[in-house]
Order: structure tokens, then sequence, then C-alpha cells
């Protein structure tokens, strides 16, 4: 509990009792309290009770510093990748020209 009111904005709520006491001491509506002690205030005579009231100067518990990591990266270039022709195991020259009427042919090795 203590780590809790020391770390948080809670602990401010252990201040309300000084709010009901300085508005007490108070002329005036609540509204206007209200609004002269949270709304700019500026440097009165009771300016040190007032800077005891509950969220006037709520405490800056926790700063964090985050550095994003420095992270360079190059994108290459997609290498070409050739596939090599193989030979094949015919030749071109060794087959007759009758098959050219037909409609079905046998595939060609073009080079």
């Amino acid at each position: 509990m203590m780590y809790v009111l020391a770390t948080t904005n809670a602990g401010e709520v252990l201040k309300v009792p000084m709010f009901v006491e300085h508005f007490m001491e108070y002329h005036g509506s609540l509204s206007e309290f209200v609004m002269e002690h949270y709304d700019n205030h500026k440097k009165d005579s009771d300016w040190d009770t007032d800077q005891k009231l509950p969220f006037i100067n709520p405490p800056i518990v926790l700063t964090v510093h985050a550095q994003l990591p420095e992270h360079s990266f190059h994108i290459e270039k997609p290498k070409e990748i050739t596939i090599p022709q193989k030979n094949s195991i015919y030749q071109e020259k060794d087959f007759s020209n009758l098959y050219l009427s037909r409609i079905f042919q046998p595939p060609r090795f073009l080079s």
C-alpha cells in the first residue's frame, strides 16, 4: 500500500483532509473555492497552504526514456538465375521431314 501511495497519484487522496480544512477557512462557495485554487491560482498570502491541497502539484512519478535501436538494412537486388540448357540426345538433322505433313508432330529442339 505504501508503494502504491508513493508511486501514483493515489497519494493525493491522503491530502483530502487538508482540502476540507482549507475550505472551512475559505469564505465562499465550493465552486468558487475550486475555481480560485485550481484554475491558474495566483500567489497570495496562504500560498504555502494552497500548495498542500490535493492535485495542485501531483508528483511526477515515472519518467520513461526509450530509444529505438538503430538498425540499417540493405535490400539486395534479386540474383538472376540462369539454367544451363542441356544438349539433347538427338539432333534435328537426324529426323526426316516426312512428319511435317502430319497434324501431330514431335517436339523440336530450337537453338
